[in-house]
């Protein structure tokens, strides 16, 4: 039978103190005292029978897994890019997490003296596994892989991860608590609220639009709510468009999810092409502050959340809300454009501008989680 991370672990640390305590025995060392030998003993037959209850020690590179494990009470004691993390993630990192350095080039020096019990990845990052594994087990896990339903894909992730440490009542909790927050909070929307066009800002002239495989539809479906963009998406559940394509869309109401690339802001208060759109006319586009797009469970519960406030509230300008120069600053974020995200921390190798205003779609990692190249 295939044990989990942290039993093989408890089990090797257990079978540790027996063999001390054997060889203390052998050697005569409890000879003055008795109950000393039966105490030892008695610990090493305690250890050996009792359960095994702490998390492993696991680094990940991906922050859909890091996310996902932090849910389940079990934080990694490494992360790459805490930083960036937080920043698009929108979640805060664990206290204790060690930044090892870039996702596509951890600080593998680092990693191996942190000694984790294993390092989880991504397919993405499939090309480390070969040098990864030679500090700890490798444990490669999929999400996006264009199989399955976002749903679908996002549950059979969080059992996975809660097998491996051994939460597999957590990993239920989680689906079984997401599932009924999220329609709690469909049932408190108002129920004229219009089609939606959810983006993200690449720059001032290109959105990523999302729909069919996205985090984001998966979870307006859930809520009830209609995708205005019905376009072709990739396995990310995004399409790279022109904002002048959203002229096609006058009624649909516009959620952009932060953070904002430096200058779009400013860029958008001069643009007559964005004051142009319906629902900037109308004053009803919705800020959200950010949510990772191509997370799991808990992203789409805070996704869930900040739409919900956003749609339930009785003003047009609502808490996340501002027309023509949306507002970057919300609370808990650094999205303002004197401190955007680093965009070049963000791993990116890839560069194909010819993606840009066409509905040629990014196909890699690389590409989704911000290609500043492609972006010029």
């Amino acid at each position: 039978m295939r044990l989990s991370l942290n039993v093989r672990r408890a089990l090797t640390v257990r079978r540790s103190v027996v063999s001390v305590a054997s060889r203390r025995l052998r050697s005569g060392l409890f000879h003055s005292g008795g109950c000393c030998s039966l105490a030892w003993l008695a610990l090493s037959a305690w250890l050996l029978a009792s359960p095994a209850s702490a998390a492993p020690r696991i680094a990940s590179l991906d922050w859909t897994l890091a996310e996902t494990l932090i849910a389940l009470d079990a934080p990694p004691v490494a992360l790459a890019q805490v930083d960036d993390y937080e920043s698009w993630v929108g979640l805060e990192a664990p206290p204790g997490a060690t930044d090892i350095g870039l996702r596509t080039q951890p600080n593998l020096e680092l990693l191996s003296e942190l000694d984790p019990d294993a390092i989880v990845i991504s397919p993405m990052f499939a090309n480390l596994a070969p040098r990864l594994s030679s500090i700890a087990e490798v444990k490669q896990l999929a999400m996006y892989s264009g199989e399955g339903t976002f749903w679908s894909q996002s549950l059979a992730l969080t059992r996975q991860l809660g097998e491996l440490v051994d939460r597999e009542n957590a990993a239920e909790a989680l689906i079984e608590e997401t599932e009924a927050y999220i329609a709690d909070i469909a049932a408190r929307l108002p129920e004229d609220t219009r089609p939606l066009l959810l983006l993200q800002f690449m720059d001032e002239r290109h959105v990523r639009l999302f729909g069919e495989h996205s985090l984001y539809q998966a979870v307006i479906e859930r809520m009830g709510l209609t995708n205005a963009w019905q376009g072709t998406t990739n396995a990310w559940g995004f399409s790279l468009i022109g904002i002048e394509q959203l002229v096609n869309y006058p009624e649909a109401r516009i959620v952009v999810v932060e953070p904002y690339i430096a200058g779009v802001r400013e860029a958008l208060a001069n643009s007559g092409l964005w004051r142009h759109l319906g629902s900037v006319q109308r004053d009803d586009v919705v800020t959200l502050p950010p949510v990772w797009s191509f997370g799991a469970l808990p992203s789409a519960r805070r996704f869930a959340t900040l739409l919900g406030d956003a749609l339930s509230s009785t003003t047009s300008d609502t808490s996340a809300s501002n027309t023509h120069t949306p507002d970057t600053s919300a609370p808990g974020t650094s999205t303002s454009d004197t401190h955007a995200p680093d965009t070049h921390a963000l791993d990116t190798s890839v560069s194909d501008t010819s993606a840009l205003g066409t509905s040629e779609q990014a196909t890699t990692p690389d590409q989704v989680q911000g290609n500043t190249d492609a972006r010029r």
